[in-house]
């Protein structure tokens, strides 16, 4: 379990590709201090097992359902990646609840810095697995990329949310640009509520 609050970015240094999927290394010798081999780590927002470190590297695999439900397959060297460790018991929660169980992908449709307030709108594509219009709502939180933000508006087959000073500075999404695909995941929530409710309509 994670909060979206990111503490730490890395840089993709390699990516070996195989039949199985692709070995991604990150490096980042903050969070390599902080975990050990076998710790979950949510990178852009993904839930991923480090097979490996050394050197302030981390080494984590990722196999096929994975690349087909994230912007993984994407990644190139030098990419900057969101890293958040799990959480530990005591350790303050102050986001929202985040699986890193990636539920699908969204596109930047636009960034708007108007009066230097920056405003993000993400389109989003329903398919029978995830219906996005049930589990988002203004106001609502959602990670993006990892990250959890509040969603400031929305509308049939899109989102936006706000990024402040502090989130530009922390994070990589200061460099999101029209076109960009991110990782998404709804609150666990309001997806629980949203299936719950499908599931007594269905019996009705």
């Amino acid at each position: 379990m994670f909060t979206g609050l990111v503490p730490s970015t890395g840089t993709i240094t390699d990516l070996t590709r195989s039949e199985a999927g692709v070995r991604v290394a990150v490096e980042c010798p903050t969070i390599a201090a902080r975990v050990q081999i076998g710790d979950s780590v949510a990178v852009n927002g993904i839930c991923l097992t480090v097979a490996s470190l050394g050197g302030g590297v981390l080494h984590f695999d990722a196999v096929a359902q994975t690349l087909g439900r994230t912007t993984l397959g994407a990644w190139q060297r030098g990419t900057r990646v969101h890293l958040e460790p799990a959480l530990r018991l005591g350790d303050p929660i102050g986001g929202h609840w985040v699986q890193g169980h990636v539920e699908g992908t969204g596109q930047v449709e636009s960034v708007d810095r108007t009066d230097g307030q920056w405003r993000v709108r993400i389109a989003v594509d329903s398919t029978a697995e995830q219906r996005w219009d049930d589990v988002i709502c203004a106001q609502g939180s959602i990670a993006v990329d990892g990250v959890s933000l509040t969603i400031a508006a929305c509308g049939s087959g899109f989102f936006e949310v706000a990024l402040i000073p502090h989130t530009l500075e922390c994070t990589a999404l200061g460099g999101l640009r029209a076109g960009d695909r991110v990782n998404l995941e709804a609150d666990p929530l309001a997806r629980l509520v949203a299936r719950a409710v499908a599931q007594h309509l269905a019996r009705r």
